[in-house]
Order: C-alpha cells, then sequence, then structure tokens
C-alpha cells in the first residue's frame, strides 16, 4: 500500500509538469487554432536559465526564479510579434512549421551555449518529508503547491478579469470578439506571453529534480501534446484532466509492468478515447 501511494506522489508531480505546459498549449491553440510546438524546449530553456544565473552567475534563487519566468513571457511576445503574426493570415501548415523550426533553434542554441551533458541545479530547499512511510523530497512538494497556486491564479485570470474573458471570448469565436471591440493582436501577445510563462514555471520546478539537458522538453511536450488531445483542443479543464490521467498511466504501467509499456500505455488511452469520442473527453467545454 505504502508503494501504491508512492507512486501515486510521483505521478501527481509528472502530472503538475504536463499540467503547466499543456495549459500553456491549449491557450495558443485556443486562439490561433495552431500548436505552438516550441512549448517543450520552452521549458527546457527556462531550466537552463536557472542553471545558468543560479548556479553559474550565483544570483539569488527565488531572484532567478521570478526574473526566468518573465523572461520566459517575454520569448513568447517575441516569437508571437517576430513568428506567428506574419503568417496569421496564411495556412495554419505554416504555424506548425514556424513551431517546430523555433523548437530546433532553441535546442540548437542551447547545445552550441552549453553543450550537450547534463547539469545539475541545486533544490531552494533540500530534504525530506516523511508521513507513514511515504517519502517525499520538499522540492517535489513545491512542484504541487506551485503548480497548484499557479493554476488557481490562471483560474482567476481568466474567469474574473477583463482581459481573461476577452481571452476566452475569441477562443469561442474570433470574429465575434473582434466585431464587439476586443484587440485581437493584444489578447493574442497576452495568451503567448502567458503560454511561455506556464512552461517558464515548469522548468524552473522541475530544473532541480531532473538533471537539465538539451533533449528534456521534448517527452513532456509529446505527452502534453497527447493530453491536450485526450481532454479536447481549446478546453483548459479537458487538458489539465488529461495531463493527471497521462501521468498516472506512464508511472503505473512503468512501475508494474515495464519502462517499454509506459509509451503504450499513454498514447493508447489517447487512441482509445478518440475512438469512441473524437472531440476528446471535454471537447469545446472551458
Amino acid at each position: 500500500m505504502v508503494e501504491i501511494f508512492q507512486q501515486i506522489l510521483n505521478a501527481i508531480v509528472l502530472g503538475c509538469v504536463y499540467c503547466l505546459i499543456a495549459s500553456g498549449l491549449t491557450l495558443v491553440y485556443g486562439i490561433m487554432h495552431v500548436p505552438n510546438f516550441a512549448q517543450g524546449n520552452i521549458y527546457m530553456g527556462a531550466a537552463y536559465l536557472v542553471f545558468l544565473l543560479g548556479c553559474i552567475l550565483g544570483f539569488n534563487i527565488i531572484v532567478v526564479y521570478l526574473a526566468t519566468v518573465f523572461i520566459m513571457g517575454l520569448f513568447g511576445l517575441i516569437i508571437e510579434r517576430c513568428c506567428f503574426r506574419p503568417i496569421s493570415n496564411t495556412p495554419h501548415v505554416n504555424g506548425f512549421v514556424i513551431a517546430i523550426g523555433i523548437l530546433m533553434v532553441i535546442e540548437g542554441l542551447i547545445v552550441i551555449l552549453f553543450g550537450a551533458d547534463y547539469k545539475e541545479v541545486l533544490p531552494i530547499w533540500k530534504g525530506k518529508v516523511e508521513f507513514y512511510g511515504i517519502t517525499i523530497s520538499i522540492q517535489r512538494l513545491l512542484v504541487i503547491f506551485g503548480t497548484f497556486f499557479v493554476m488557481v491564479v490562471l483560474h482567476i485570470i481568466l474567469k474574473k478579469t477583463i482581459w481573461g474573458m476577452s481571452l476566452v471570448a475569441m477562443s469561442q469565436n474570433r470574429e465575434l470578439a473582434l466585431s464587439v471591440g476586443i484587440n485581437v493582436n493584444r489578447m493574442t501577445e497576452l495568451a503567448f506571453f502567458m503560454s511561455t510563462a506556464l512552461a517558464g514555471v515548469g522548468g524552473i520546478l522541475m530544473a532541480p529534480i531532473s538533471f537539465v539537458f538539451p533533449a528534456m522538453g521534448m517527452p513532456p511536450l509529446l505527452i502534453s501534446f497527447a493530453a491536450i488531445i485526450f481532454g479536447g483542443f481549446g478546453s483548459l479543464s479537458g487538458a489539465i484532466l488529461g495531463s493527471f490521467i497521462m501521468a498516472f498511466a506512464g508511472v503505473f504501467s512503468m512501475q508494474y509492468i515495464s519502462a517499454i509499456v509506459s509509451d503504450i500505455a499513454i498514447f493508447g488511452v489517447m487512441i482509445m478515447v478518440l475512438l469512441f469520442k473524437p472531440t476528446g473527453i471535454m471537447g469545446g467545454k472551458n
């Protein structure tokens, strides 16, 4: 029983990371209907930025975390204005190509600047917490509570603020939102800022738990993408639900069957849902 609860905690931690990445993917997809495949490498870039500012340059780690999230948000504004806005009225396939191009550029620059070897980032607080035989590190608790806090803030922004409600309106009907005076370009910028900032939060929280390396963004990106397909494109609540289901499917299949079966379980669940409900579990719901 203790082992099962231990695996549940592991799945929750992974689900939090997938949730942050998938939520950012959903925000951008709701506005542009193009998945930003660069999201995984933005997550990776945030982890490297923590390594650079905190471990190499020695800045205060709290300042590093806050600066990294803000810088990732600014990076989102840059790629929106320079890469995605010029092709906003072109076929959606152009957005796919641009996103993949950004992904490759980020990974290439990281390899050039830092090399391909693994880097270690020290946690803010070392130590572990034990409860009835279940052990969890303080950094993993930080991932769980940090993600919960960020998602609550995101919910408040989307449901209780004018900008958030404008984003929701645009995701439901872009033309109607434009007709009632919503600034489409401003809202698109906001979506990209929030999306890449969410990936940045995931990167800074996970950097001290796993080694930082150039390919670290691809596995969570693929699983997060599967999560939003499972939950339904454009549905934030579906992305959150899908993230945790994918995490539980992956962790428990790896622990009790084999690591090879893990990916089969994750994407098998996604395929089975699409066969019976092509729009996803919560397709059309926010």
